[in-house]
């Protein structure tokens, strides 16, 4: 759902030119729906890691770390600027602004993910500390001060003009680590319905506030304003536990069948090789005119079409000797 999401954000760019009319307030309606996705991937990289002592030593978690994110990280980026120099959209221009493009993410915007990314899992020994019982106070405390430092006091100068300087934020609970400890608390601990009930009514009240602090801000300031859109601030944070918390507890009865396990299973597997090439077809489609990147139907159901094309192609790939590695 997660990855669905990220193509949906991708085929729905019209809410990025701010005007009033019923083409840019959908595209930012599905801009809210969607929101939630990108966090829940650092939320689900808590989850599956902050524990991985008990499964294989550091070293075994770095090799596989490398091998799963780094190699696809590097080849994917040098396939979209060689593509790029092809249609003369870039230019080489020597060795030390090649090796700038992969510091720098100078090869296709989507890619910033990888950055923060790696940061978390060079700082995986030491968070992952967090996850021993005897450690939960720091971890929850770690946690509550990254949502205050980074969901909340940045909203100051936006909204009340109130100024801070940035060096006040804690440099231990920077940038996407809350959601890398937040996903481990809500995959570990036991919540009760009344607790869940108030997480999902914030999760709400975080893409209303999304919503509407978007359009009041656009107005005031007469283009648009992203204030809102920032993924660490509480909007998108509250609806991104409110989502995980969700899916978590959920107890369809679809979701027992084993033949749907398997099914969901195979998809999931194939989310990351979908990010990785997803959107060089929606550019092609959309820069030939072959689909109206404006038109309702394609930022409502372009996205369906475009993840289960990238899906066939991942399971292609992984297929072909070779291929595999560059979509693990």
């Amino acid at each position: 759902m997660a990855c669905l999401g990220v193509v949906w954000l991708h085929c729905s760019g019209d809410a990025f030119t701010f005007r009033l009319d019923k083409y840019w307030l959908m595209s930012l309606t599905i801009q809210v729906a969607a929101h939630w996705a990108v966090p829940i991937f650092f939320m689900l990289t808590g989850a599956n890691l902050m524990n991985y002592r008990t499964r294989c030593s550091t070293k075994e978690y770095f090799k596989r770390r490398f091998v799963r994110i780094v190699i696809p990280f590097l080849f994917w980026s040098t396939f979209y600027f060689v593509w790029k120099c092809w249609f003369g959209e870039a230019k080489y221009t020597g060795i030390r602004d090649f090796v700038g493009l992969y510091l720098n993410n100078g090869s296709v915007y989507i890619f910033w993910f990888f950055y923060p990314l790696f940061a978390i899992y060079l700082s995986m020994p030491v968070l992952s500390v967090l996850a021993e019982e005897q450690h939960k106070k720091q971890l929850y405390y770690m946690a509550g001060l990254g949502v205050f430092v980074n969901a909340f006091m940045p909203m100051l100068p936006g909204l009340l003009g109130i100024p801070y300087y940035d060096d006040l934020k804690p440099p231990i609970i920077g940038g996407y680590v809350m959601y890398v400890l937040l996903g481990w608390i809500l995959k570990t601990e036991t919540f009760s319905k009344r607790v869940r009930y108030i997480v999902y009514v914030a999760g709400i009240f975080g893409a209303v506030s999304m919503f509407v602090g978007t359009i009041l801000l656009s107005l005031r300031d007469g283009i648009l304003n992203e204030l809102f859109w920032n993924y660490l601030l509480y909007p998108t944070l509250f609806m991104a536990c409110a989502l995980f918390l969700f899916f978590r507890y959920c107890n369809w009865k679809v979701f027992s069948n084993e033949k749907v396990r398997k099914i969901l299973s195979k998809l999931s597997s194939a989310s990351f090789g979908v990010y990785l090439i997803h959107i060089k077809i929606i550019d092609v489609l959309v820069q030939n005119n072959i689909v109206n990147g404006d038109s309702r139907w394609w930022m409502m159901f372009g996205a369906i079409g475009i993840y289960f094309v990238c899906v066939a192609i991942v399971f292609t790939g992984k297929k072909i000797p070779g291929i595999k590695y560059i979509f693990p």
